[in-house]
């Protein structure tokens, strides 16, 4: 009896740990794991080039960040140039799993190097690395034989940055920028980065490709390099900036700069102008370290907030150091070189470039005073808004987990049964000894079939969507972002493919590509990019195929049994025809008179106007094309109060404290991702906001910008899913739709009414 009750138990310990717990997936896609990882790799063809020949450079001026989009410039040797057909970059994901980044090579993305354009042609490609210290292969096609391949280090000085580090990407020369930074005890991290592009060949020409980056600083200086800059790589960057970036700029001695820089200024530069009497910024600053005189070059301003402003040794009134918006993004321009022999010689420039960059680059990390993220964040497993958007999208209907404490009590309940309770019964009770065995097959087999119930009843076999999207939109010119995050739920295992399409929701959008991608979770926790823990449970690789067009389908993806996979989307477009609304800002009171009108075709539910320091109630909804008067007497409150969720009880203001654990609050997580600055940030979520930090609108609050925020019901843009490759035959299959919900960023310009007015 002792022998049954053991083989029992052991029995169904490994039944319930298999059917509660989830199952391996090991079998998701045997066959074409087979095929592709067991495989041994295509052979190098016979007439191609020295294998050593193909080179490739990992980032930007050779720095990349973990999790984050980052180029890969392949060097084609000009045997090779005339025959690839596609380029293959082999990574690994957040998860462990191989991914590999395919893009189809044909003419119109060969460029020339400048330095050589004979000998040599070169292609980006996107890539996403997801674990410290693996290898990247990066593999030369054609058709199927390989042309070349060169291996990337990912170790050592090339090692990436963590995801969370700030990067400052330089244009020519860095300034002094790098003074600022500082280094660990033990020299392995910096508080922050400064990648420096020299030439034109380092400079790509999509603006996906500078979403690692923090703060774009342009030196004016040398006239001659971003001149040669192309008009595409200027589009690119300009494009990052509006889409929500930020920008230093220093102007260099000439007053005709080059045309891709000048349409990044807020006026037309009219002469330059010297500066005997810098002490205003002396004191600024806070140095006894007197500065020289320099030269600076005088702006017409046409839009922005003047900081800073000299008067020249001819008495004309210099604006210096300008503030204002650029879309959605953010540019601070000096009108001097910062490189001058008056600033390059200065000790304390690095105090000057403190205030330039603080609005970009958080103050702990310029001090090096980072708070630890140990203790209750490493409970959570996250210590990013990002973590915490990712477990609330990981809620789904109809699925639910099992805790421990169930799990132990449905296991003694069954060692109770086919122990103490068949021995009472068969042999106390009945006095049949040989009714045991009857009793406890029967009992395992009631058991098992209850389990499986069970098991089914809690992780549903369908697959499942949930997203949430935010979308920004630039009146003033019409250019539409948005950023999709989806989490697929299967509870089979299963490989599916995935792709991002623009849905007819909002008439008047044309969408251009969409971009998707696997998204990574920042962090030492389960899944986290620096887990020591693989988490890949014996996936199989899958493709990424890079379109023409910018866009990507994502082919093949295992999702285990009852498991999830994470994905991000960033697609960009055009708003045709927008409604313009007018407000100003009051002279002297800081806040906004005049018509609000609703830019699109579809209903604005919940909306508020946030500007500088206020934030304004209006009503429930706005219906397509419809007004509202935001009159003298329109009482705004402060932004904190709404962020914050403050409320009045008994006379005193009670703040709403956030609770990082909080699964069904996305609307509210969301609005903190959109202004985390402006709630206080970490000190008031206890989570930093650095993974994707370009979400963040603080800065604009700083500028002549209002930004209405507000929900649509339907979504600007979707994930299909199918299963196996849609490509070659895959059949949809029918998802369910949970968790979608839009949210538009509409930026609104401000005049700014004069006193006397």
């Amino acid at each position: 009896m002792w022998l049954r009750f053991l083989c029992g138990s052991m029995l169904l310990i490994c039944l319930a740990a298999s059917v509660l717990q989830g199952q391996t997936v090991t079998e998701v896609g045997a066959e074409r794991q087979s095929a592709e990882v067991d495989e041994p790799l295509a052979p190098v063809a016979s007439d191609a080039v020295a294998v050593d020949a193909v080179t490739a450079e990992l980032g930007l001026a050779g720095m990349w960040k973990l999790g984050h989009l980052s180029p890969v410039r392949v060097n084609l040797p000009s045997g090779i140039a005339d025959k690839v057909t596609a380029i293959e970059v082999h990574s690994v994901d957040g998860d462990g799993v191989t991914v590999v980044y395919r893009q189809d090579v044909d003419a119109s993305l060969l460029q020339h190097s400048l330095s050589d354009p004979l000998q040599q042609a070169y292609v980006w490609v996107p890539v996403r690395i997801g674990r410290l210290g693996t290898p990247v292969a990066v593999r030369v096609m054609e058709d199927s034989q390989v042309l070349g391949e060169t291996e990337l280090d990912t170790q050592g000085d090339d090692a990436g940055l963590p995801s969370d580090q700030p990067l400052v990407l330089a244009l020519g020369s860095a300034m002094g920028i790098e003074q600022l930074s500082r280094n660990s005890v033990s020299n392995s991290t910096s508080t922050f980065s400064t990648a420096v592009l020299r030439t034109v060949d380092q400079i790509p020409a999509d603006w996906r490709y500078y979403a690692a980056c923090d703060l774009l600083v342009i030196s004016g200086a040398d006239d001659e390099f971003l001149s040669a800059i192309s008009t595409s790589q200027w589009a690119a960057l300009e494009h990052w900036v509006r889409g929500g970036g930020g920008c230093v700029i220093s102007l260099g001695e000439s007053t005709n700069p080059a045309s891709g820089l000048q349409r990044f200024l807020p006026g037309e530069i009219v002469g330059s102008g010297q500066v005997s009497n810098p002490g205003t910024l002396e004191s600024m600053v806070a140095t006894d370290a007197p500065l020289p005189g320099f030269s600076a070059s005088i702006l017409e301003l046409g839009r922005g907030e003047v900081e800073l402003s000299f008067a020249d040794t001819l008495g004309r009134d210099i604006p210096w150091w300008i503030r204002y918006a650029y879309g959605h993004g953010t540019i601070q321009l000096v009108t001097s070189s910062l490189d001058a022999p008056a600033f390059s010689g200065w000790k304390d420039r690095r105090l000057l470039w403190g205030l330039l960059i603080e609005p970009y680059v958080d103050r702990e990390m310029i001090t090096g005073d980072r708070q630890s993220s140990v203790g209750e964040s490493s409970y959570r497993g996250y210590s990013d808004l990002v973590g915490q958007l990712r477990a609330t999208l990981d809620n789904f209907s109809g699925v639910s987990g099992i805790s421990f404490s169930l799990f132990v009590a449905l296991l003694i309940g069954v060692l109770l049964l086919i122990g103490p309770v068949d021995y009472f019964v068969s042999v106390k009770w009945l006095q049949r000894p040989h009714l045991s065995w009857y009793f406890a097959g029967t009992s395992l087999l009631l058991i098992c079939s209850g389990l499986t119930w069970f098991y089914h009843s809690i992780r549903p076999d369908e697959l499942q969507v949930n997203a949430a999207q935010l979308i920004d939109i630039d009146v003033s010119t019409g250019q539409v972002q948005g950023r999709l995050w989806s989490h697929v739920y299967s509870g089979a295992a299963r490989t599916v493919s995935v792709r991002a399409n623009a849905t007819d929701a909002v008439p008047h959008v044309s969408a251009n590509s969409a971009y998707s991608d696997w998204q990574g979770l920042p962090g030492a926790g389960l899944g986290g990019l620096l887990s020591q823990l693989s988490t890949d449970r014996g996936m199989p690789s899958y493709v990424i195929d890079v379109q023409g067009d910018g866009g990507s389908v994502i082919k093949n993806v295992g999702i285990p049994s009852a498991g999830t996979k994470s994905f991000v989307t960033t697609w960009d477009g055009q708003l045709s025809n927008p409604r313009e609304s007018q407000l100003t800002e009051i002279p002297g009171v800081d806040q906004l008179t005049g018509v609000l009108v609703n830019p699109l075709d579809v209903d604005l539910k919940e909306p508020m106007l946030f500007y500088h320091n206020w934030y304004y109630s209006l009503a429930s909804r706005i219906p397509p094309g419809e007004s509202l008067s935001i009159a003298y007497d329109t009482i705004p409150k402060d932004i904190a109060r709404r962020l914050h969720r403050r409320r009045n009880v008994d006379g005193s203001d009670v703040v709403t404290p956030w609770d990082p654990n909080d699964r069904d609050a996305l609307d509210r997580l969301l609005e903190l991702m959109m202004f985390h600055k402006v709630a206080s940030g970490r000190s008031y979520t206890s989570l930093s906001h650095r993974y994707q930090a370009g979400v963040d609108h603080s800065n604009l609050m700083r500028t002549d910008q209002a930004v209405l925020v507000a929900r649509v019901d339907a979504p600007w843009a979707s994930l299909d899913v199918s299963s196996g490759d849609s490509t070659q035959g895959g059949e949809n299959v029918e998802v369910k739709r949970g968790i979608d919900r839009v949210w538009c960023r509409i930026l609104i310009p401000v005049s700014q009414a004069t006193a006397d007015r």
